[in-house]
């Protein structure tokens, strides 16, 4: 297991009061602004740039915001890649959207932001697009997961500037992030789950004694813990970072579902948050460029490239 800093410890619990202040309140993000400066949540990619565990700091992180509130998870991602990929005295509030075949890229435009930067997966190019160049493409498209993030599709105009950057980079870090960020959906579902079957009783005891359920729950518990640990895993060694991104998404979500499962028909009813996850995890998975590319990836390593007439 990845050790970690007492520094960084500390910071997480501050990051976990500060996070769950807000979501009682249900403010939209852009009215947190001020307490995520204040805690250093915004600025923290530039802030921890030049630490030999700056990786570890963005990523748990993102996770232990994505238990409390997904969408903010999801933008400080965006944030943290932006970041870390342009200057800061190009933007001040960057943002990052991944291009994909087929479709608009999408991003989240919850705080205001000034500049985006585009990783092209096609091409594998890094660009920059000032916001008022995208604000005219911007669709405010219904989305029912990540609602607080603000997700708007958009139009990369062509001849968007380049940014001297390494793509592979961006997308490393994008994959390791969103993978934190699936992770604290899906240990969120699991501890939700926990809480529930311990508090509700049948026939006088609580429902969490009944062997199904325990085996269930002992199941989401296991596949999260296999997605932590892939989680330090990348942040050890880079070349295993595919296989987080192919398997975060599909874990998390399949953990929602199995929480909704467990809490029966109370599992669909908005008192309870495990409906909402599971749409926020099939929203970041979204946003990941698909399953697929990740398992491709993964067979490549280890079978190297397709061949023949198959290819």
């Amino acid at each position: 297991m990845t050790s970690v800093s007492t520094e960084l410890t500390d910071f997480l619990a501050v990051v976990s009061k500060v996070v769950a202040s807000a979501a009682d309140g249900e403010s939209a993000l852009s009215a947190m602004r001020n307490s995520l400066s204040e805690t250093g949540l915004l600025d923290l990619a530039r802030d921890t740039a030049d630490e030999p565990d700056a990786l570890q700091w963005l990523a748990y992180t993102v996770r232990t915001v994505a238990q409390t509130d997904p969408s903010l998870a999801f933008v400080l991602a965006s944030r943290y890649v932006a970041d870390r990929a342009i200057d800061a005295e190009a933007a001040t509030e960057p943002t990052f959207a991944l291009a994909v075949p087929g479709s608009r890229p999408v991003l989240a435009g919850a705080l205001g932001p000034d500049a985006v930067v585009v990783l092209d997966s096609t091409t594998s190019s890094l660009h920059v697009v000032p916001w008022a160049d995208l604000a005219p493409s911007v669709d405010h498209e219904a989305r029912t997961g990540l609602q607080r993030a603000d997700l708007v599709s958009v139009t990369i105009p062509d001849g968007a500037a380049a940014l001297e950057g390494s793509a592979a980079e961006a997308a490393f870090l994008w994959d390791l992030l969103t993978g934190a960020a699936l992770a604290g959906v899906a240990r969120r579902a699991v501890s939700e789950t926990q809480s529930y079957v311990l508090e509700r009783h049948q026939f006088g005891v609580p429902i969490g004694s009944f062997a199904g359920l325990r085996a269930l729950v002992a199941d989401m518990d296991l596949t999260v813990a296999g997605v932590e640990t892939a989680l330090d895993r990348a942040l050890e060694d880079r070349t295993s970072i595919y296989n987080l991104a192919a398997t975060a998404g599909r874990a998390a979500t399949s953990v929602c579902i199995d929480a909704i499962q467990a809490h029966g028909g109370y599992g669909y009813i908005d008192e309870y948050p495990l409906t909402g996850l599971m749409r926020d995890a099939i929203g970041i998975q979204a946003r990941t460029g698909g399953r697929r590319l990740h398992v491709a990836r993964v067979a490549e390593r280890g079978l190297g490239p397709r061949t023949g007439r198959h290819q």
